[in-house]
């Protein structure tokens, strides 16, 4: 008798397929949603130096985006 934990219970991944091209996207959405993702997902919850990571990364985001 062993004392092994049982294996993980996760969806298997064909990764072969996946290289391949043998895959679909979701289809994405035609217009950019009104609000930025970082309004939309509010305060994270971690803090840097007692700013909320939102707050810092928001000058990048918008950068990103324009």
């Amino acid at each position: 008798m062993t004392d092994q934990a049982p294996p993980p219970k996760t969806p298997m991944v064909n990764v072969a397929a996946y290289w391949r091209g043998d895959f679909t996207l979701p289809p994405t959405p035609d217009e950019e949603p009104d609000e930025p993702s970082l309004h939309r997902l509010g305060r994270s919850g971690i803090t840097v130096h007692g700013r909320d990571l939102a707050t810092l990364l928001a000058p990048a985001y918008e950068a990103f985006r324009s």
